[in-house]
């Protein structure tokens, strides 16, 4: 296991010079060296350092409105577009009770 370390270690530092740089570099920024091309990331472990930003929780995108879901999703928005007419003959085709809301 120990013979690993220096193996991967190589291999990192490798990639690390390798990949360019997946955000914008400022123009004052310590990377920006002189004689080598600014689209190469400088700092140790750049390209992985913004993978995971922390958002919003998922699991509560459905917020209940009948305005907009009529709106959306209802009768008179499907029969006033040929896309529409489209979903509710298929929706016949397939026998659906309710053809849209």
């Amino acid at each position: 296991m120990a013979a690993l370390g220096p193996v991967w270690g190589r291999r990192f530092s490798l990639l690390q010079r390798a990949l360019p740089c997946p955000f914008p570099l400022l123009p004052n920024s310590p990377e920006l060296l002189p004689g080598h091309p600014p689209t190469l990331c400088r700092l140790p472990g750049a390209p992985w350092r913004f993978q995971q930003l922390r958002g919003k929780a998922r699991g509560n995108e459905y917020q209940p409105n009948n305005r907009k879901r009529k709106k959306t999703h209802g009768w008179i928005r499907r029969i006033s577009t040929p896309g529409g007419i489209a979903v509710i003959l298929r929706r016949m085709l397939k026998g659906r009770k309710s053809l849209s809301h």
